[in-house]
């Protein structure tokens, strides 16, 4: 098989859409709104990865087409970010994530999701508790902070479960002093701790 022929509606698809069909890329990045504002892990970057992995496993539904997705995701709202990562588990067929920029907060929560995992010589993974922000009255404000402690034991265990393949005596204690500030990893790092799984061009200068 040749390189997929570039056809015009096909480019402007994934202009527009972030969905490259004839080689099944999806591209994972800030869907800003006219003004510009980066939108991170929003709920049109939701829409839209949920409705392209469905596209895409819908048009090979015996599992034996590979879906890359190309990130390069700031972080932003767990609970969109939560369906990204279920959709990409849910997936019949491989998913292969390459990192770009950066991998942030929930971005790299998801990024954990995929089959295999990629990152360029000069992007970054940021792990971190995370920011929570609750205007409302103190019985509220409980029944979230219940909330935020199950979703950090929750990745806590994420992130724990696929650094111990690669460390198996790492420590959860270890762990959590590193998310308890926002720690930046590059790709050398990210591959040593157990984050990814290759460095895309690591003797590129």
């Amino acid at each position: 098989m040749g390189r997929p022929k570039l056809v015009k509606d096909d480019v402007d698809i994934f202009m527009d859409y972030d969905l490259y069909i004839p080689n099944r890329t999806i591209y994972m990045g800030s869907c800003s709104e006219s003004d510009g504002v980066e939108g991170g892990t929003d709920f049109l970057m939701a829409e839209r990865m949920v409705k392209s992995l469905h596209i895409l496993n819908s048009r090979a539904p015996n599992g034996d087409a590979p879906i890359t997705i190309i990130m390069n995701n700031i972080g932003g709202d767990e609970f969109h970010g939560m369906a990204i990562f279920d959709a990409i588990r849910d997936s019949v067929n491989h998913v292969t994530i390459k990192v770009y920029g950066h991998a942030m907060s929930m971005g790299s929560i998801i990024l954990q999701a995929a089959d295999r995992r990629l990152m360029s010589k000069h992007s970054e993974i940021m792990i971190h508790y995370g920011t929570w922000g609750h205007n409302d009255h103190s019985k509220t404000i409980y029944k979230w902070a219940e909330r935020g402690k199950k979703f950090d034991a929750w990745m806590e265990d994420n992130y724990l479960s696929k650094i111990r393949e690669v460390n198996p005596k790492f420590s959860k204690k270890k762990l959590q002093e590193m998310l308890n500030f926002d720690t930046f990893l590059d790709a050398e790092e990210s591959l040593s701790l157990g984050l990814i799984d290759e460095i895309i061009n690591p003797n590129e200068g």
